[in-house]
């Protein structure tokens, strides 16, 4: 394993921008730091700081985004809880008055991160895990500071993938990094993805997009899928949620995946467009036509035109140390890709583990989201098997509310396992939702 000394040889820092917010809990003074870390041979993640000032010792959050290939530093940074957004106007509601951000463009190759070589990109959320560990003994080594105050990890959608594993290996290698991990966000996270394909058609069904006839072909859909699950054909599965995500768009007329109370894209639910709209990776090669329009219907958006041209030209300017050759998000297609033979894969037991291992693990989730519906994620949460699940399915659920909405959600907490459900929210909580997600953080934060 590499040495904390050579692996701090490999963080490229460029620092010392500062700027104020102002906040609903008031104005705050912030400095930003961001950098490269060279995780592997031909593999570059980047990373973006916010840290208030003075520290009092606040906590950290590391920001993880979904997709997988959806960027941290950009999408979840501007778009949804950093301190400033794309007009470079102060986001009242931003995450950093709670405590302080640190965003990964993560899987390498997502956002600002590249690689030299195809060869690079990671196949699945093991091999994620393991380069998350590499930027950890990295950052932490240049910012020392951080080693002892608290540290969370909160992300969304595959994100949630991304940080069950990771929250694994920091457990399995805390002698190494020495940091104070307090818990593990999932919010609106992939963990179970047949759970999820299952419970689309019930979901639907009760909200009015189906009527019984549709229902029973969104069913069967499903358990088709569900065999391929069965016997592990993986690649064969995803072309199979594909499948099934074509046909609800077909028999709801274009229900939007992140908000059912929307209407998605037309266009992109179109068969001629999808048949027309074929992109070649950087080494000329078709992608396969089910994770190009997977592609298209869950990563593509996350790079508008509007954050890629801010990207490019403001932010990139700004930082001073993105490459030539990197264009953000350039990599975004081919890192999804990378992932075909993983994203139908579970990963509850990754959860299961960590609360077996004492480790504080907190579930959120919008009751608008479709794509990870919360339908779905009590369905793989009731699969869990640590020693607290009888206390936690006798616990008590709670509503909470804010100042705009006195019922605004409800949370059930037993030992260390919290559930946050959250109304009005779809699949982007943080965005939906402001006054609930961070009331829900300021709770988090008081009592793990």
């Amino acid at each position: 394993m590499r040495s904390l000394i050579f692996s701090l040889l490999l963080v490229g820092v460029y620092g010392g921008a500062s700027n104020t917010v102002n906040t609903w809990n008031g104005t705050l003074s912030y400095i930003e730091d961001w950098g490269y870390v060279k995780i592997r041979d031909n593999a570059n993640t980047f990373w973006w700081l916010y840290s208030v000032q003075p520290s009092n010792n606040r906590p950290l959050f590391l920001w993880l985004q979904g997709g997988p290939g959806s960027s941290s530093s950009g999408y979840g940074n501007l778009e949804e809880l950093g301190p400033k957004d794309l007009d470079g106007k102060d986001r009242a509601s931003t995450w950093l008055q709670v405590a302080d951000l640190v965003f990964v463009d993560n899987p390498v190759g997502a956002g600002f991160s590249y690689v030299d070589d195809s060869s690079a990109y990671t196949k699945n959320v093991t091999q994620i895990g393991q380069d998350l560990l590499a930027w950890a003994r990295a950052f932490f080594t240049v910012h020392p500071e951080y080693r002892t105050r608290p540290f969370y990890i909160f992300c969304e959608s595959y994100g949630g993938k991304m940080s069950a594993e990771f929250a694994r290996v920091i457990v399995q290698n805390n002698n190494i990094l020495r940091i104070n991990f307090k818990g593990v966000a999932l919010g609106d996270s992939w963990i179970s993805p047949m759970d999820y394909v299952n419970s689309w058609g019930p979901y639907l069904y009760a909200n009015s997009y189906l009527d019984d006839i549709q229902l029973k072909q969104v069913n069967a859909q499903a358990a088709h899928c569900q065999k391929l699950v069965d016997n592990q054909q993986w690649s064969q599965a995803t072309n199979c949620w594909g499948d099934m995500e074509d046909l609800i768009g077909t028999v709801t007329g274009g229900v939007s995946w992140y908000n059912i109370l929307k209407y998605g894209d037309q266009d992109d639910w179109s068969k001629k467009r999808r048949k027309r709209e074929i992109d070649l990776d950087k080494d000329n090669h078709v992608l396969p036509e089910t994770i190009q329009r997977l592609y298209n219907r869950h990563v593509k958006p996350m790079y508008d035109v509007d954050l890629n041209d801010y990207m490019d030209t403001v932010v990139r300017q700004k930082l001073g140390i993105i490459p030539p050759k990197v264009k953000f998000g350039g990599q975004s297609n081919q890192v999804f890709s990378m992932q075909y033979g993983d994203f139908m894969v579970p990963n509850y037991d990754t959860v299961d583990w960590l609360l077996k291992n004492q480790t504080n693990v907190i579930v959120y989730n919008g009751n608008l989201d479709l794509i990870c519906d919360t339908i779905g994620t009590e369905m793989w949460v009731n699969r869990l098997t640590w020693t607290g699940m009888q206390g936690w399915n006798t616990s008590t659920r709670t509503r909470f509310g804010t100042k705009s909405f006195p019922l605004a959600g409800y949370v059930k907490r037993y030992g260390n396992f919290q559930f946050w459900w959250i109304l009005r929210a779809g699949h982007m909580v943080a965005h939906d939702t402001e006054e609930s997600s961070i009331y829900m953080l300021s709770q988090i934060l008081k009592t793990t």
